[in-house]
């Protein structure tokens, strides 16, 4: 892997040593130098899944996963390189978004997100970066969206940092609840899924507040940036929708009324079957 990162760096040399072209030649050749990055990183996680179903064993399977995955750490400098011969844009913006979301040397991440809060701030294209960033479970990225939240003068910016902040409380709260009222088997197993800072961290955390901070932060995303559109839907929904996943969709809470038609086409509510069990079948013909 580390031969296989080492010519990458090499095929990329001459696309990174390009900043003194013109403008549009530029971009062409940042976006040139990212896409081969990323497909890189593409490929080797493909050929780890090929030959994690080829496994003739559940051994060899464990073994592939475990000794066998590519590591993003690696791959982080590539994006870097990029991102340090072309500073300043997307491309940039998209390389230390990379690093932060998939790399878990706390250095990288580290010194990725304070480029980004540094030099990038103020710009309209952040958003991109924001839900980049959503995806680690380091503190610094939890970090990074407070910041970008509090100091960026663009709404869509703002909103987007607010849902994944607020995403992120949950994400928080739901696994704080889960390591502490785990037996000692599945904290082991716990154990290997999150760094020891994240799984220390969880430990200590009293998880009803964390988690009414969550959901004061989609409060706020449904008033104030609900039309706010996100990577599927506007912000306003996806917020919404969790918010009421949370309020009225837990073990233990009564059902929201349903309104339809039964099999016998005449219409029909869920709260008519109150105090009975019921199976709920939904599907869809997409």
């Amino acid at each position: 892997m580390y031969r296989f990162n080492l010519v990458l760096l090499a095929a990329l040399a001459p696309l990174v040593g390009a900043s003194a072209q013109e403008e549009s030649q530029e971009n062409d050749v940042a976006v040139e130098a990212y896409e081969l990055a990323h497909d890189a990183w593409t490929l080797a996680q493909k050929e780890h899944r090929k030959a994690y179903m080829e496994a003739e064993t559940e051994e060899e399977q464990d073994r592939i996963w475990s000794e066998e995955r590519p590591d993003p750490d690696l791959f982080a400098p590539t994006f870097l390189a990029v991102a340090e011969a072309h500073p300043g844009g997307i491309v940039a913006l998209d390389c230390f978004g990379w690093v932060v979301g998939n790399a878990q040397d706390t250095k990288l991440i580290d010194f990725s997100i304070g480029v980004v809060l540094k030099q990038h701030l103020q710009q309209a294209e952040l958003s991109g970066f924001v839900s980049s960033i959503s995806r680690s479970s380091n503190l610094s990225a939890e970090r990074a969206l407070q910041a970008i939240f509090t100091s960026s003068p663009h709404r869509e910016v703002k909103g987007n940092a607010c849902y994944h902040l607020g995403m992120k409380k949950l994400s928080a709260a739901r696994l704080a609840r889960r390591i502490q009222a785990a037996s000692e088997e599945e904290l082991d197993m716990l154990k290997g899924r999150y760094t020891e800072v994240a799984f220390t961290r969880a430990k200590g955390l009293k998880a009803h507040i964390i988690q009414a901070a969550g959901e004061k932060l989609l409060e706020r995303v449904v008033k104030d940036f609900g039309d706010v559109r996100g990577s599927r839907r506007t912000l306003g929904e996806s917020a919404g929708s969790k918010l009421f996943e949370i309020r009225r969709l837990q073990v233990g809470m009564i059902a929201p009324e349903i309104e339809g038609e039964g099999i016998d086409e005449k219409a029909m509510k869920l709260s008519q079957f109150r105090g009975k069990i019921v199976v709920l079948d939904f599907w869809g013909d997409w």
